[in-house]
């Protein structure tokens, strides 16, 4: 067999054996390159006070530690040598010689997992099958509906949750997406209630169905529906009724993509997305048969010099960038060598502003449990480096400075000494929680909006770790693609 077919059924056979402020109605720029939905954003007309649940707690509260009984329970999983051995004695056309043995999770990183997984026993709602974005928060996005599939299957990857459940779980989630109202009856809405399936926020209750799409929401959750059907075969159909239901080709438009926002004085339908997010989610796209060469053009982007290392940016309006696409693209699609693939210099960035500062940074996009409630921490944002801002792209005074999902990312794709400190800083982040908290402000204070994308992120880092550091999307998939210049050339 070829080596592309043989990367393809072996990580088909391994994962088989491993058991996320009111917009004015006005022309508002926050519009265009961000991803987020503040939960403040989607308020009805008149805001109540109540609204603001997306913050977990308006004042920290930590779980007592697990006991030295719980934790040991916790991190009671196949062993790595069980795995293997069943691999082998498997009937896959593959010799024991293509095999690429799994590696073994330290202790604290099983506790990481059994940790993610309490986010998603608490937060499942078994009427939809929609994960709470975050913890008190009952609304998701459709980039949090991907971070739930990625953790459904990274949990029975993981050996934390049985196939059994794990398809349960999927097939009822289809089922929502299948069913829901569509924003205008094209695409989904930019927020639903996990409780109903409803859309939620402005709008949400009149003919509209809701205030827009998500062009950038929908190619992440395109990426999972993907790897969905390769991982699991029998709920293909009901991917490709969702797929055929949703009018896709509305969110592409000049080859690249496009989203809407509703408002009071009409519609707007403008080019969505910025450098690292803009290409990662057109990949989704791509999966499904679209053109979406422009978004890989090298065009609307300079290079900056961030205190002596060159760094590419959109020069475009509200250009949010984060290490979160990068890190995502590496662990979900593989190692791609085009010129919009900066994940090594975001690294180097980091490592220098460690030595720097004599402190720890790891800059991403995150949830708060305080006012802005979520955040873009920007490694350049308008002539400035580390500057964190709100989705409107104004400043935050007591900023993160520590994302633990993107630190563990980082700490699984690098192997040396920065990496392992990475791994060491979010288990003693997350001692003291049962879930893994969001990360650390510049006060030092625990940031403790419990949320699916950090929680997800936690699981497939570990489980690319496990799997060899192996991307989640079969290699043949990503070289199919590349062949057909979906991602890009190097445009020098």
């Amino acid at each position: 067999m070829g080596q592309i077919g043989v990367w393809s059924n072996r990580i088909g056979i391994i994962f088989s054996l491993l058991a996320t402020m009111v917009f004015a109605d006005t022309d508002s720029p926050s519009f265009y390159g961000k991803r987020a939905v503040a939960p403040i954003e989607n308020a009805p007309e008149s805001p109540v006070l109540t609204f603001q649940r997306r913050s977990i707690v308006i004042t920290p509260t930590q779980d007592p530690m697990l006991s030295e009984v719980a934790i040991k329970e916790s991190v009671k999983t196949a062993t790595i040598s069980e795995l293997n051995a069943k691999h082998s004695s498997s009937n896959s056309i593959e010799s024991s010689t293509d095999f690429l043995p799994l590696i073994e999770l330290s202790r604290n990183e099983k506790l990481l997992a059994k940790k993610a997984h309490y986010y998603f026993e608490r937060n499942w709602n078994k009427s939809t099958g929609f994960t709470d974005s975050v913890q008190g928060y009952h609304h998701v996005t459709m980039w949090d509906v991907g971070s739930d599939i990625s953790a459904q299957l990274s949990l029975e990857g993981l050996g934390l949750q049985s196939i059994e459940l794990t398809n349960t779980k999927l097939e009822r989630l289809l089922n929502t997406l299948l069913t829901m109202p569509l924003y205008q009856n094209k695409l989904p809405n930019r927020e639903y209630n996990t409780k109903t399936g409803k859309p939620s926020g402005r709008y949400s209750k009149t003919n509209n169905n809701g205030n827009g799409w998500s062009a950038l929401d929908i190619g992440r959750l395109l990426i999972w529906l993907h790897i969905l059907t390769q991982e699991k075969p029998q709920l293909a159909p009901l991917v490709n009724d969702i797929t055929i239901a949703w009018s896709l080709a509305s969110a592409v438009h000049d080859k690249t993509l496009y989203g809407t926002k509703l408002g009071s004085k009409g519609e707007y339908y403008r080019q969505e997305g910025r450098l690292g997010y803009l290409q990662y989610a057109a990949f989704g796209f791509s999966l499904f048969g679209f053109d979406v060469s422009a978004s890989y053009e090298k065009k609307d982007v300079t290079q900056v010099n961030i205190e002596g290392i060159l760094f590419y940016i959109d020069d475009r309006n509200m250009p949010f960038s984060t290490p979160d696409p990068y890190v995502l693209t590496r662990l979900e699609l593989g190692d791609f060598t085009q010129w919009w693939e900066q994940l090594d210099t975001i690294y180097l960035l980091h490592k220098q502003k460690e030595k720097q500062t004599k402190r720890v940074w790891v800059f991403a996009e995150d949830a708060m449990n305080r006012t802005p409630w979520f955040a873009y921490n920007n490694l350049f944002f308008y002539g400035k480096s580390w500057l964190s801002t709100s989705s409107g792209g104004k400043p935050v005074e007591v900023f993160q400075t520590f994302s633990n999902k993107v630190a563990l990312g980082l700490s699984v794709i690098y192997d040396d000494d920065y990496s392992k400190r990475l791994s060491e800083r979010v288990v003693s982040n997350s001692l003291s929680y049962r879930s893994i908290p969001t990360g650390v402000y510049s006060d030092r204070s625990i940031n403790t909006a419990y949320n699916i994308n950090t929680n997800s992120m936690i699981l497939s880092s570990l489980l690319y770790k496990m799997r060899n550091r192996t991307a989640m999307l079969p290699t043949s998939i990503i070289r199919h693609n590349e062949s057909k210049d979906l991602v890009g050339g190097s445009n020098e």
